[in-house]
């Protein structure tokens, strides 16, 4: 358990902050409703008692949120915890991630499914976009049995 919190003390962006950065990747151009367009949005507060911001569009009418039309959207996860999972995909199981957030392992496996599946969809990459091949590979079993081996030869 001090170890969980020693993690998210140290290693997880405080949520005001980890919003404020999502907000200003996602909305660089300025904010514009996900339906039509518009930048001619006002904001109409918050969600509940959370940092997430809602918009209305003045040109349809439309009702959003930071999250709308992205991978966060409909998570109850906040938003510090799930960009640390994201950022740490390539270094940690999901297991491992699970366990360090107290979170389901669902919850943070299909979090990092639709994370990887929207990279691909919406990459130029040739590497994501291709047909790759790769070769068979030969994986040692470890050296179980051999030690025994090893002894019978030297009796």
């Amino acid at each position: 358990m001090k170890s969980e919190n020693l993690i998210k003390e140290l290693f997880i962006p405080d949520e005001k902050r980890a919003l404020e950065v999502f907000r200003k990747i996602r909305w660089s151009n300025g904010v514009c409703c996900p339906k039509c367009g518009s930048n001619h949005v006002h904001k109409r507060g918050f969600v509940g008692k959370t940092e997430i911001r809602r918009y209305l569009c003045n040109n349809c009418g439309k009702s959003f949120t930071d999250y709308t039309g992205t991978i966060f959207a409909r998570r109850k996860m906040p938003m510090g915890e799930m960009l640390y999972i994201l950022m740490n995909l390539d270094k940690k199981s999901i297991k491992r991630l699970s366990e360090e957030l107290n979170h389901k392992w669902d919850s943070v496996y299909s979090l990092a499914k639709e994370f990887r599946e929207d990279i691909t969809e919406k990459s130029d990459d040739p590497l994501f976009n291709e047909s790759i091949e790769i070769d068979e590979m030969y994986q040692n079993a470890g050296s179980k049995g051999i030690k025994k081996k090893n002894r019978e030869q030297e009796d």
